[in-house]
């Protein structure tokens, strides 16, 4: 199944287009959950500080993943 996916921050570096926030389809085993997608992504699971599904923030990385979620990734961001 296909899922929609947009990073940001630092996380661009694993983006196809190495642009923050563009989307990117990414094909995932049915029943995949967040965990599963964040991983075959190549992300550090440690290194997702906030993940966003369909405009919702989501704590539960097991959580399962539709056919055309939209998911937001962001490692944590500091500044000053």
């Amino acid at each position: 199944m296909r899922v929609d996916v947009r990073l940001y921050a630092t996380f661009v570096k694993y983006a196809p287009t190495q642009q923050a926030g563009d989307p990117c389809e990414v094909e995932v085993e049915d029943s995949s959950s967040l965990s599963d997608l964040i991983s075959r992504i190549g992300i550090p699971e440690g290194e997702v500080h906030l993940a966003i599904v369909n405009g919702r923030i989501v704590h539960d990385r097991s959580q399962s993943l539709q056919e055309d979620d939209r998911i937001a990734l962001f490692p944590p961001v500091g500044g000053g």
